[in-house]
């Protein structure tokens, strides 16, 4: 028979609220009583429901994470890892991460997932570009949200921000700072707040080094589409063509970053020697293209990890201010630079 509450105050010799206390993670408990109470939950093997939880504590100990699906392409391997650095961080208090996807055209009254439906969740992150329908639904039912890597003009969210414009400012100088002076930019998903810093970065890294002549729309290429290699093959190839004096070229990511290598390889220019080529995000792949892509790493886990702890805070504190929090990057340099 599986060990209950009542169980574990008897053997440690405390009430049954304490244990509460303890298992729950609230209110005050002496460390003494504290750690006896955990010795004898291990010496047991107590495991609670989670059913119980929610009647004790009126807490499912679920969060939902929710990403578009049109993320499910070859960005996979960024939001992927931000879900990890969720489930991680989940791990310290019991809680477990829902994942679920929705589609572009997110109407409430069919599309609504499961755990919202069902009221089976405390709180959801989004991550990256999401319906706005979905947004407005979660805002007026008052469910707790975070939104990851995205931002809503105009409203005061709570939300984890890459810090886009900096790391693309890093990235350009890098280029600047080693010769380059005809710097074009490729990308894709310009309604997407990120890509619109990361291209903001570009032009005024550009502007501070007196390059002002890459402002140009000859010298950018952008699809209001979601990201992919296509769309770097398809940029590099346009703009190359057209301008043989570009020297290298700056990504709003990694994805679209392969694209462009394939493409420069296509015209048979070296790389970096003809064309220098620089991504965003760091993800697996890029470290082990040919040639290895240098990149802006952004630490998917560690913000996996503040969205949880973001969500959790606002669970605990549910008149808490809304907050954005700001993740720094970092540039590092491989060979196709």
């Amino acid at each position: 028979m599986a060990p209950t509450i009542k169980d574990i105050a008897n053997e440690a010799g405390v009430s049954i609220s304490t244990v509460s206390l303890v298992l729950n993670q609230k209110g005050y408990v002496a460390p003494q009583t504290r750690s006896r109470i955990e010795s004898v939950i291990q010496k047991l093997n107590y495991r609670p429901l989670h059913s119980a939880r929610k009647l004790a504590t009126q807490q499912t100990g679920n969060f939902g994470f929710i990403i578009w699906e049109g993320h499910f392409s070859e960005v996979e391997l960024f939001y992927s890892q931000i879900f990890l650095g969720m489930e991680y961080a989940a791990r310290h208090n019991d809680y477990y991460i829902l994942l679920t996807t929705v589609r572009e055209e997110f109407d409430p009254k069919t599309d609504l997932p499961r755990f919202l439906r069902y009221r089976d969740v405390d709180g959801v992150a989004l991550a990256g570009r999401v319906p706005g329908a979905l947004i407005d639904y979660l805002d007026n039912q008052h469910v707790p949200f975070v939104l990851v890597d995205y931002e809503v003009p105009g409203k005061n969210f709570n939300c984890i921000k890459i810090d886009n414009y900096n790391g693309a400012f890093q990235a350009v100088e890098t280029l600047i700072k080693t010769g380059r002076k005809h710097i074009a930019f490729v990308g894709g998903s310009f309604f997407h707040p990120s890509v619109k810093e990361r291209y903001r970065g570009y032009t005024e890294a550009l502007d501070k080094h007196g390059l002002k002549h890459n402002r140009s729309e000859d010298y950018s290429y952008c699809e209001n589409i979601e990201t992919s290699r296509l769309i770097g093959e398809k940029g590099a190839m346009r703009l190359l063509e057209n301008h043989p004096e570009i020297d290298a070229v700056f990504c709003c990511n990694d994805t679209t970053a392969l694209g462009v290598i394939s493409a420069v390889q296509r015209l048979k220019k070296r790389i970096p020697e003809d064309v220098a080529i620089f991504g965003f995000d760091d993800i697996p792949t890029a470290e082990f293209s040919s040639p290895k892509l240098s990149t802006i790493r952004v630490p998917k886990l560690e913000i996996g990890k503040e969205a949880y702890k973001l969500l959790y805070e606002l669970i605990q504190n549910p008149r808490m201010a809304p907050q954005t929090r700001m993740i720094a990057v970092e540039t590092i340099l491989r060979e196709s630079t």
